[in-house]
């Protein structure tokens, strides 16, 4: 059995049939179906992620009635197949409506057999990457607190199962990264999948309450203790009595609160505002910074006692743009989850717009994602995203000149290789069929930072 991928070219001219499965077969196990019946019966044996589909079929050939037709039903009985069709020259007005009825893309003839295999690959890296994303729906599905969390990348799925590991245990977790990337739905995660997922989980954010509140949000205050206190008030953290705290921009926590924050995780016990009763509480805690709390220690900000109670796990989350494989599968889901909210169910991204999204840098993380497909869905006048729908800049979406695409690729490319070997130069270099000299000297070109010289 052949381990290359299945495509399907639907074309009734034999001569041209023969020609494309020739050019294809180095890359892909070519199927070939001349009429709307011989394809819908490989369709269902062959089952190929992607279809190249000639509009004009018997028995009226001149006229796209019957590849329209059949386009159709591919989308009904074999919707994961990708759908590229063929027209010539004067017909791009049949493609342009195929594309709005749902096909992936289109390919003027006259052939060109390197122009249309860089078409197909994309459609089958999108249709591998939809089918990854549609598995790992089924494996979460019985876990609602996992959604959100969807990923491909390797980094991403290892930190996910780290966290299934460590939600077993009650030892403190310390989760760290850019703002947007799912911090807080990670800490939701262990939460939610440890013994205490029926007890309270309690989120304070503190940066976000006045340092004179502050204490008493967190460890609550007896009636007297100060002006205003006309009640008993009980914190946060015994409220998450039983249950999970999460403290998040930890790193804002005043130097006096943290001394008290240290009390609570050596002994287990905190002291209400104005009062001297010692209350035991057992509570796991969780804390969530954007901030680098090794340069805090070292700066004064933030006490190295406490930061190594709290750190007994870790956790690092990246960020979205060192894990450009997670971007088209968390867009589908996003999509989905918000394509249901407004009533509208859509076909997907068009290829520039998924082409602009894996190229993007993401500045604001999965938030920033999540901001652009939500206006999407309300935007979008068809049932395929555009750049425009997402609010990307008219001019990103245009040509550029040969040597802007070439730079963009090698930056791409380099930034994917270094990650993968945790910027290691050597391996690197021998991923990218380059020696370690000019390595150096591209990244130097570029000026990719994150490289230490100490890893090479």
């Amino acid at each position: 059995m052949s381990d290359k991928d299945h495509i399907l070219i639907v074309e009734d001219e034999a001569a041209l049939a023969k020609q494309l499965k020739w050019g294809l077969s180095d890359t892909y196990d070519v199927a070939v179906a001349a009429d709307a019946d011989q394809a819908l019966d490989l369709l269902r044996k062959k089952r190929p992620l992607v279809t190249l589909l000639d509009l004009g079929l018997p028995p009226h050939p001149d006229t796209a009635e019957e590849g329209l037709k059949l386009m159709k039903e591919i989308l009904v009985s074999a919707a994961a197949t990708k759908i590229i069709v063929m027209t010539g020259n004067t017909n791009r007005e049949n493609a342009l409506e195929a594309v709005s009825l749902g096909a992936y893309d289109y390919y003027s003839k006259p052939v060109n057999i390197g122009e249309l295999k860089t078409i197909l690959n994309r459609a089958m890296h999108i249709s591998k990457l939809e089918g990854e994303l549609t598995d790992l729906k089924r494996i979460v599905i019985d876990d609602a607190y996992l959604e959100g969390m969807i990923a491909t990348s390797q980094g991403m799925i290892e930190l996910i199962d780290r966290a299934k590991k460590v939600a077993s245990t009650d030892y403190p977790v310390l989760i760290q990264g850019e703002s947007g990337t799912g911090k807080e739905r990670l800490a939701q995660v262990i939460h939610h999948l440890s013994r205490r997922a029926d007890k309270s989980l309690v989120i304070i954010n503190c940066g976000a309450i006045p340092e004179n509140l502050l204490e008493s949000e967190l460890f609550g205050h007896e009636k007297g203790s100060f002006t205003g206190a006309y009640t008993r008030h009980i914190g946060k953290l015994e409220v998450a009595a039983d249950g999970t705290v999460v403290l998040d921009e930890v790193g804002e926590l005043p130097l006096v609160l943290q001394v008290k924050l240290l009390r609570f995780l050596q002994e287990g016990t905190i002291e209400r505002v104005g009062g001297s009763k010692v209350i035991d509480i057992d509570a796991r805690v969780i804390a969530i910074t954007n901030v680098n709390l090794e340069d805090a220690v070292e700066k004064g900000l933030f006490r190295e006692d406490l930061y190594y109670r709290l750190n007994v796990v870790s956790f690092k989350v990246p960020p979205l743009r060192e894990r450009p494989e997670d971007i088209p599968v968390l867009a589908r889901y996003f999509l989905d989850l918000y394509g249901r909210e407004v009533g509208r169910r859509f076909k997907g991204f068009s290829p520039p717009a998924m082409d602009l999204m894996t190229s993007y840098e993401w500045d604001g993380n999965i938030r920033e994602m999540q901001n652009k497909i939500r206006r999407s869905v309300v935007m979008a006048e068809a049932t395929t995203i555009s750049p425009f729908d997402l609010g990307f800049d008219s001019t990103q979406g245009e040509c550029e000149n040969l040597r802007s695409i070439r730079d963009q690729a090698e930056v791409k490319a380099i930034k994917q290789a270094l990650i993968k070997y945790n910027y290691n130069i050597s391996k690197a270099a021998i991923a990218l069929e380059i020696s370690r000299p000019t390595l150096h000297d591209l990244i130097k070109k570029h000026n990719i930072t994150g490289v230490s010289r100490k890893n090479n």
